[in-house]
């Protein structure tokens, strides 16, 4: 992680700029202020971390990323009536995307806390804290499946 925080430090140096727009859009723009593409792996500057894919929850917890929680929130209740309308299970897509995101997305989100000077959680409490949230989180899809019978 930390060489990945090198190289978004080092391109802001050279006249790079990194900001959050609203609470979710992350903007990286070169020195021309041309947007650079972080959402894709191969294409971003700082790469791609496996860590916040599989564990993006925590890695959000960890960093006080609390957008992750309301992003599940939205995705899962829209996957419960997409799931409704079309009878099918779309469940492990949505989640999919959204771990494709933020481990996109990560390392400037966590660049971004360290220059807020945002204090992080110790890991154990941000995998208890992260529990917590998906549970919270997907309490609105778990309603919406009942009152629309989806399995």
């Amino acid at each position: 992680m930390q060489k990945r925080l090198d190289t978004i430090d080092s391109l802001i140096q050279q006249g790079y700029t990194l900001k959050r727009n609203n609470w979710f859009d992350i903007q990286f723009k070169n020195s021309s202020g041309i947007r650079v593409n972080i959402f894709l792996p191969w294409r971003s500057p700082s790469g791609f971390s496996w860590i916040a894919f599989w564990f993006a929850g925590v890695v959000c917890c960890q960093i006080r990323e609390w957008s992750y929680f309301y992003w599940l929130a939205i995705v899962t209740s829209l996957d419960v009536i997409f799931a409704s309308l079309f009878n099918s299970d779309s469940n492990n897509f949505a989640g999919f995307v959204l771990s494709l995101i933020y481990a996109s997305w990560f390392p400037y989100m966590r660049y971004l806390a360290i220059e807020e000077e945002r204090k992080e959680f110790p890991v154990l409490n941000s995998f208890f804290m992260a529990i917590g949230l998906t549970f919270i989180a997907i309490i609105p899809a778990a309603i919406l499946a009942a009152v629309l019978g989806v399995e």
